[in-house]
């Protein structure tokens, strides 16, 4: 299952350990966290349902010391989903990304949640390079609800390292390739920006060798 706990500075203290989810048709792995400024959280996990892993998420806020409902971040039951991460800005709107099977490759998904909304958006494709599979994707956003997404994307020969960008007035943009070396296979991609929009990416990759 899920569960989470938070420690508080003014008390030194851990609080008392919370179940932040109640669905038991099956197991709740690989949990992710992300927390803004006031202390508002959200983690999100993936949750098989006997069938399919799905991704879920919860909220906890600040002001009522407590945790919401679970929820269905995505509703697209062709393969499973995987592998969420999710990042979150100093006012709260969070954007959520995961790998995601069509029943032939995994692509990778995302979605978004405004700190006033009760519900996240509609997930959606943002890569559509269909070669092979896309994975291993991390996400970063700055203090205005910009976002980037990395992630390492086969072509069938080798790995190469792909991104795309989210802005709250334009949506998602068009998925890139930010590296040309074909030499050898690229892994592990990581990513983060600063407080005006500007983005690092960088992983590891083989030169041939």
């Amino acid at each position: 299952n899920a569960w989470a706990n938070r420690y508080s500075a003014s008390t030194s203290a851990w609080g008392t350990a919370t179940l932040i989810e109640t669905d038991d048709v099956g197991t709740a792995t690989r949990p992710q966290v992300t927390v803004d400024p006031s202390g508002n959280a959200i983690a999100i996990w993936e949750q098989n349902d006997g069938t399919r892993f799905n991704i879920w998420a919860n909220r906890y806020n600040a002001s009522t010391s407590a945790w919401g409902t679970a929820t269905l971040v995505e509703t697209n039951d062709v393969g499973d989903a995987t592998r969420p991460q999710v990042t979150m800005d100093p006012s709260g709107n969070a954007i959520a990304i995961w790998e995601q099977s069509d029943g032939t490759r995994f692509n990778i998904w995302a979605s978004s949640l405004s700190a006033s909304a009760s519900a996240w958006g509609t997930a959606t494709l943002i890569e559509t390079d269909d070669a092979y599979f896309a994975f291993g994707a991390q996400i970063a956003m700055d203090a205005s609800a910009n976002a980037i997404p990395v992630w390492q994307q086969s072509d069938r020969t080798r790995r190469n390292i792909w991104a795309n960008r989210y802005t709250p007035s334009a949506n998602w943009g068009t998925a890139t390739s930010i590296e040309t070396s074909d030499a050898g296979s690229a892994f592990g991609p990581q990513v983060a920006l600063d407080a005006s929009g500007n983005a690092t990416a960088a992983w590891y990759q083989s030169d041939g060798m």
